[in-house]
């Protein structure tokens, strides 16, 4: 009687830990995000009505983010139902382009723009009232989980972006341990060294028809073609990704010995140059090079990129830098795109608040946007770290995010936006919270694909599904 009667104690508590006071947390959480995806669906049919198609999509998709296949929304969107799937109707389909523009473009939003601020006060309300049942019925870490919805209706809702722990930096809303974070690179990028000015023309510089500044120091050689100030800045932020990098990792070594280059150019033509002369690369290899703006030199070894707007292209040389450094670390093969995508923009988020949001394949080129947020008018998102934030956030919302068995088997060529706010969202995730077992982790020596999952579970003592469970947890307590 009772080996019979344990599994049904078992089924008992995991059925209490989500049902307490008669709060029914997955079906209360069921029931207000269907009222979330209506109220998005009357506003979707309301600019449907006055022609704005673009807000009209972008509201039928930001149902379809919190309810998979709503009903409205689909139909919306000009798709009917067909057999236990969805087919899209070409006449009902919604235009790509607004049919009105000018004067009756802004005469229309003006029109809905009370009707919107209205829906969004109402559905921020429906949000805080079942999170505040739930928290009444004990359940807090489910009412916090709950409240994730809020700051997309109320972005300013001082109350629930204090019970999240965030904080205001100028206009924008972040976690504070992210806010720390920021404040420890920025640190360490100010006392970076600016280099020593290299009074030497530059052989390169010739070849391509250009002057290049050169900053030589003890790790790298940063060269523009701007100005002395341009390559001053350059080497700053390759030497604080190594020392931030070597921090986070808290390895005492570095991967450079002062005689790489890291160069950053103005114009197109300087950089075609220096892809054709310079980069080795042949070919297939050789036509995407030219449609990026970045890639490396072989001899000697360096990166350059293309960027006409100082002081850009810092990024692209960090997410370089920081690979190097992660490299060094493990000693032994490369690391998977996943690791080597979250490590990078880890670096980056913290030493320069940014973090690269277009993603580039063999194919194509171009940024992956989810579709919904950012399109809508309010609450836009603004792009690196918050843009990484505000993805990871709506994954793990819908449980949609990609697993941490085929997120290693993800190559790079196949890893689109969603896989790389992951990546980026699981390190930082690890790294605030477990920063032992990550670094414990990452000296392990490098598996290829999902061969890197057991690395992962011993130094954690977890398994890969109880570490998607909590990290999931974490970005919706705490983003």
């Amino acid at each position: 009687m009772k080996r019979a009667l344990l599994p049904l104690f078992v089924l008992f508590f995991l059925y209490g830990a989500v049902v307490a006071d008669g709060f029914d947390y997955d079906a209360e959480r069921a029931k207000m995000l269907d009222s979330l995806a209506d109220g998005h669906c009357d506003l979707g049919k309301a600019y449907k009505d006055k022609k704005l198609f673009t807000d009209a999509r972008a509201h039928f998709n930001r149902a379809l983010i919190l309810v998979d296949q709503y009903t409205d929304a689909m139909r919306g969107l000009g798709f009917e139902k067909s057999g236990n799937g969805w087919k899209e109707d070409d006449k009902k389909k919604l235009p790509e382009k607004n049919g009105v523009s000018g004067a009756d473009e802004v005469k229309a939003r003006k029109e809905l723009e009370a009707k919107r601020d209205a829906a969004y006060e109402r559905l921020a309300r429906k949000v805080k009232d079942v999170a505040k049942r739930a928290k009444s019925a004990g359940l807090e870490k489910e009412s916090a989980m709950l409240l994730s919805y809020v700051p997309f209706y109320a972005p300013n809702d001082k109350e629930v972006r204090d019970a999240r722990g965030h904080v205001k930096v100028g206009e924008d809303w972040m976690p504070g341990f992210a806010r720390i974070a920021a404040e420890k690179g920025a640190d360490v990028l100010k006392a970076a060294s600016e280099g020593e000015a290299d009074p030497v023309e530059d052989p390169q510089g010739k070849e391509i028809g250009a002057k290049f500044w050169v900053r030589k120091g003890t790790n790298v050689i940063a060269r523009a073609t701007e100005s002395d100030e341009r390559a001053k800045r350059l080497h700053k932020v390759m030497e604080g990704t190594l020392t931030l990098g070597a921090e986070i990792l808290a390895s005492t070594s570095k991967p450079y010995n002062g005689t790489q280059y890291f160069t950053v150019v103005q114009t197109r033509e300087q950089y075609l140059a220096m892809v054709e002369k310079f980069s080795g690369k042949t070919g297939a290899d050789l036509e995407l090079a030219k449609k990026l703006s970045g890639s490396n030199q072989l001899k000697p070894w360096g990166f350059f990129c293309h960027q006409p707007m100082w002081p850009g292209g810092d990024d692209m040389h960090s997410n370089t830098a920081a690979i190097h450094v992660l490299s060094a670390y493990r000693k032994s093969g490369e690391s998977e795109p996943w690791i080597t995508t979250g490590f990078s923009y880890l670096i980056t988020a913290r030493l320069l608040g940014t973090a690269s949001t277009v993603r580039y394949t063999v194919q194509e080129q171009g940024e992956t946007a989810v579709k919904g947020q950012d399109d809508l008018n309010m609450n836009k998102t603004a792009g690196g770290p918050a843009k990484m934030r505000q993805v990871a956030l709506e994954l793990a919302q819908a449980g949609k995010d990609t697993p941490l068995p085929q997120l290693a088997a993800t190559q790079l060529n196949a890893m689109k936006l969603q896989q790389a706010a992951k990546a980026f969202s699981f390190m930082e995730f690890i790294f605030t919270k477990y920063p032992e077992q990550a670094r414990k982790w990452l000296a392990t020596k490098p598996e290829k694909g999902a061969a890197e999952i057991p690395n992962l579970e011993k130094a954690f003592g977890k398994t890969a599904a109880d570490l998607d469970k909590e990290w999931r947890d974490w970005v919706l307590v705490t983003y």
